[in-house]
């Protein structure tokens, strides 16, 4: 660890040595720290009735953690977040085991500035008030944890975004603003597979195939697709092989035989019997149609 990363930690932690932090794993940006015990517990979080100038958000894993806290011992609950206010007083307490948390900790200016961009939220102490993180806060944490350890060119910019981001976070979660699911998200990943299905419709395909085109699992993937569009993956498949088919005869040029495979289809029975159910004749009929 550096003098300035210690410095660092300091202005959010309080006047912690190196040595206390010597089983901490640290991830520090100029304006946000996350700490997590790796092989044992933060010796300056067991200093008895201590406090930090800075915000701090702890992300429990486990539920033998205590935190004493006004002379009351508080349980730590899994999954949960627990916001501590700036001077705050508590500790943690000892244990036999490896406590297993993520602590955030943001600067208090940076912190008070953002939550000032919610009109709606009266700014008033937490109080050591638990909440549920959102869906995209481990994701964030990874993203800050990776960037700060990679110390790669433009590292303290991208550090400073994603850090704001976790800011939002855990203000929308602390308050119970709605993020919006992964329905868009969704949206735009369906698209791509209809797009895909367009233009490979004449090979084979599996659900597999295309659910990796989505980049979800494949029940996943079933479940968006047929929300999305009213058809599961396959029947859309065959409607895009019956429809592209069906432009293949009205040209006038394409036997019934060739249009069945260059369209996917297994064999011209197979093709034929799907023609005949999705529109009410046979290929042979519909192309005599058109002669």
């Amino acid at each position: 660890m550096t003098r300035e990363e210690l410095a660092l930690i300091s202005r959010l932690v309080g006047d912690v040595s190196e040595d206390q932090l010597r089983y901490v794993d640290c991830f520090i940006g100029n304006e946000i720290g996350v700490f997590i015990p790796a092989v044992g517990p933060c010796f300056y979080a067991i200093t008895p009735d201590h406090s930090h100038p800075a915000y701090s958000f702890v992300l429990t894993f486990d539920s033998y953690t205590r935190l004493a806290i006004g002379g009351k011992t508080v349980l730590s609950q899994p999954g949960q977040i627990m916001a501590i206010d700036p001077d705050a007083v508590h500790h943690e307490m000892t244990a036999d085991e490896t406590p297993r948390y993520i602590a955030i900790f943001i600067d208090r200016d940076l912190f008070e500035k953002e939550l000032g961009r919610y009109p709606s939220i009266r700014p008033r102490p937490f109080r050591f008030r638990t909440f549920t993180p959102g869906r995209e806060m481990m994701g964030l944490l990874k993203e800050f944890m990776n960037e700060a350890e990679a110390r790669l060119p433009a590292r303290e910019p991208l550090l400073a975004a994603i850090g704001t981001r976790i800011v939002h976070a855990l203000i929308r979660a602390a308050h119970g603003i709605i993020t919006p699911d992964a329905s868009i998200g969704n949206r735009v990943e369906i698209h791509r597979v209809i797009e895909y299905i367009q233009t490979h419709a004449g090979k084979k395909l599996s659900i597999g195939q295309l659910a990796a085109v989505a980049a979800m699992s494949t029940s996943h993937f079933s479940r968006i697709f047929k929300r999305e569009t009213g058809h599961p993956p396959l029947a859309y498949l065959n409607r895009v092989r019956l429809e592209q088919a069906r432009k293949l005869l009205r040209t006038g040029e394409c036997s019934v035989t060739s249009v069945a495979l260059s369209c996917g289809f297994a064999s011209p029975s197979h093709f034929t019997d799907s023609f005949r159910r999705f529109y009410g004749q046979s290929p042979t009929d519909f192309l005599k149609s058109y002669k």
